[in-house]
């Protein structure tokens, strides 16, 4: 964030953005002198420093001063001085006992102080003022690169828009629970409407206020960490003509920001950590996928597990207090989607299962319970594939390459592998074709293939023959009664036996 005098904004048809700066060769060089002079004056006086700086500001002063304010909090500045500058002014005036009226007076009082402190007088001299701001040094700097340098300068002028917002939208994909967490600590009030995040406050209602400005302006880095994200705020602004409301949209395509991001993935408990390890088969685990809504509340499962387009949330609730435990059942009977929810509940919590209106309702001890989730999910895995058997049995599927991809078609009728393969073996699409892996061949390839393997032992050579004709699986040796015979560790040195 930057003082307001350094916000330059434009407006066009009702709508303002601040002047952000751009990341071309001018402003990259502007951004390298000035870090430059924060590294050349570390053990140098602030004071020093502003000068330099005041010395090319004219080149661009909103520019300059933005980027000294960023960097000035990249520094350590502190006193350099042997005693309190408070308590060697204090002793001073004593000793003068009333107005000093020459230098040499001056001298004699500044000597007999300072051997009272048992200081040089030059240090008494400089302790007298160290504490002004001119004189304070820079003893850390903490650089950082030109072009991470003018992002977050961009960066800092949208907070300070946001000074002057007084209600936001959002929409976001990841990062949900440190926003919510940040929204609640930020004491913001919030309502979920169609997948928007709407911050307001009530004030604000009947009379524009900036008192949730400075809030949201600390909500948007936080916001920024999403995957996905957009806002549109409303921005209050005087002019000649009075107060006015102009609109502000940013979303994450804007590539002149700068937000530091962690690696590293941190849980609430070990007991999360743990399912995230797991292996489920073909379904893959999300981390808080998404926002559901559950009444006028958001409501963020731990997890997601997906499987060809079948999307099964879960949620964890291990320790907790019993206002969080009453305030969580609240939210999970108030969500529209129960159906899809596996809900695993700590047995050591003062609940019962008739409280939750749930239907995959699993109570663990210490480890997850895998078994009894695999259980659960297989049948949604059944009803899936009824499900899609059902649909393509209205579908005509006609195949007339030799070589036929699955998956392609699968793909193309939006269903999993499984209901395709037991579709066209149901209706005897699979005659004149063999069934290898994920491919049909057709006979005629399958006997070309056949006929070319005469004579071949290596294994790898086999390999070459069933890439030439666009088979991938492996498998087709186990259909041509095949085995690998392997010798050691390199595949280079298997060869191919009649079984």
């Amino acid at each position: 964030m930057l003082t307001n005098d350094l916000l330059v904004t434009k407006i066009h048809k009702g709508k303002i953005e601040p002047v952000y700066a751009t990341l071309d060769q001018k402003n990259l060089e502007i951004s390298r002198s000035v870090i430059n002079l924060f590294q050349e004056h570390i053990g140098k006086t602030y004071g020093e420093l502003i000068g330099e700086i005041e010395g090319f500001e004219e080149i661009d002063y909103r520019l300059i001063r933005g980027l000294t304010q960023i960097l000035e909090r990249r520094c350590i500045i502190g006193m350099d001085s042997p005693i309190e500058p408070i308590t060697a002014r204090r002793i001073v005036f004593e000793e003068c006992n009333g107005a000093v009226t020459d230098i040499k007076e001056r001298k004699e009082i500044i000597e007999r102080v300072a051997r009272k402190l048992s200081i040089e007088t030059n240090g008494l001299e400089k302790a007298l003022w160290a504490d002004m701001e001119e004189n304070l040094v820079i003893k850390e700097f903490k650089t950082i690169t030109p072009e991470n340098l003018l992002r977050q300068y961009n960066l800092s002028l949208t907070q300070t828009l946001l000074f002057k917002a007084w209600s936001m939208e959002i929409q976001i994909e990841g990062n949900y629970q440190d926003v919510f967490w940040k929204i609640k600590k930020l004491g913001l009030m919030y309502l979920i409407q169609d997948g928007k995040i709407i911050i307001d406050g009530p004030v604000s209602i009947f009379k524009m206020t900036e008192r949730y400005g400075t809030a949201l302006a600390k909500l948007l880095p936080v916001i920024m960490k999403c995957s996905k994200w957009s806002l549109k705020a409303s921005i209050l602004k005087k002019t000649m003509q009075g107060k006015k409301v102009y609109d502000f949209t940013l979303d994450n395509t804007r590539q002149i920001f700068n937000i530091e991001a962690s690696d590293i993935e941190t849980f609430d408990s070990a007991i999360e950590k743990e399912f995230s390890l797991l292996n489920f088969n073909e379904w893959s685990c999300k981390r808080e996928p998404e926002l559901i809504k559950a009444g006028q509340y958001a409501f963020i499962p731990d997890f997601s597990l997906e499987r060809n387009g079948t999307r099964i949330f879960v949620e964890i609730i291990g320790f907790w207090t019993p206002e969080y435990l009453r305030n969580k059942i609240q939210k999970i009977n108030l969500l529209t989607e129960k159906d899809k929810l596996i809900l695993l509940v700590n047995n050591n919590l003062a609940c019962s299962g008739s409280e939750f209106k749930v239907d995959n309702l699993i109570f663990y001890d210490r480890k997850i319970p895998y078994l009894e989730i695999l259980k659960i999910l297989r049948r949604y895995e059944e009803k899936q594939l009824t499900e899609e058997v059902g649909k393509l049995k209205n579908i005509e599927i006609v195949l007339k390459e030799s070589i036929i991809d699955l998956n392609e078609i699968a793909r193309k009728y939006d269903v999993g592998l499984n209901a395709l393969k037991t579709v066209i073996q149901q209706q005897q699409k699979i005659n004149g074709y063999l069934l290898i892996g994920d491919q049909l061949v057709d006979n005629q390839t399958v006997k070309t293939v056949q006929s070319e393997l005469n004579g071949i032992k290596k294994h790898s050579e086999a390999i070459i023959i069933f890439e030439k004709y666009g088979i991938k699986s492996q498998q087709m040796l186990d259909v041509l009664g095949y085995k690998v015979k392997w010798v050691g560790l390199d595949p280079e040195n298997a060869e191919i036996l009649k079984a």
